[in-house]
């Protein structure tokens, strides 16, 4: 859950956020050819945007991701609705292990989301809602999780987030790691619904 460490990749993954095909149909070779790069780069490239969502397995073929805006509220709240599972189920068990690495991720999160950059705070918004769900221990639950949390609805999401989002998602986020564990799991799964379907306006602070 991180930008890419190439460049190119990099670019290519901003691009395909904005709904933008680098060719007709994902493809290492096709990849390699538009960035002039290596038939091996372009096998690394294609694994790193698969891996991160990027690219969708259609029934025959491989295709490029495309989520259409009015559909991105869809994702969202599926999104949201396991963080606010995983809520629940941490409100009925005794969570203390879980909770200095839940905090460490939470202050990273303040300081990117301080910073104003919508993509790098929401990639470490999700590490941070990453480590409350796998601290239910719930191994079904977390791979729904990533299979729903991709890198490239992060990416998506970016796209349309302002300095006043960031603010109220970093309002929110302490607020619910302070109700975590407490027994008030009512209020803590609607600062965290509040993150992702409304962030300018935190839930309960």
């Amino acid at each position: 859950m991180a930008k890419s460490a190439d460049h190119e990749v990099e670019k290519l993954r901003r691009a395909i956020a904005r709904g933008e095909r680098p060719s007709p149909l994902p493809d290492p070779e096709a990849l390699a050819r538009i960035t002039n790069n290596s038939k091996d780069w372009g096998e690394y490239a294609f694994a790193d945007l698969r891996g991160a969502g990027f690219v969708r397995n259609e029934l025959l073929q491989f295709d490029w991701v495309q989520i259409d805006p009015s559909r991105v509220g869809d994702e969202l709240a599926a999104v949201a609705g396991i963080e606010a599972r995983s809520i629940i189920r941490l409100s009925l068990m005794n969570c203390a292990n879980a909770m200095p690495e839940i905090e460490r991720r939470l202050q990273s999160f303040v300081q990117a989301a301080a910073g104003g950059k919508p993509l790098a705070s929401l990639l470490a918004h999700q590490k941070l809602m990453f480590a409350v769900v796998a601290a239910t221990g719930e191994v079904n639950l977390l791979e729904e999780y990533a299979k729903r949390a991709r890198v490239a609805l992060v990416y998506i999401r970016s796209l349309s987030l302002e300095r006043k989002d960031l603010e109220g998602m970093s309002a929110s986020a302490q607020a619910m790691v302070s109700k975590l564990c407490d027994g008030n799991a009512r209020d803590c799964a609607a600062d965290a619904t509040s993150m992702r379907l409304h962030p300018r306006r935190p839930a309960l602070v």
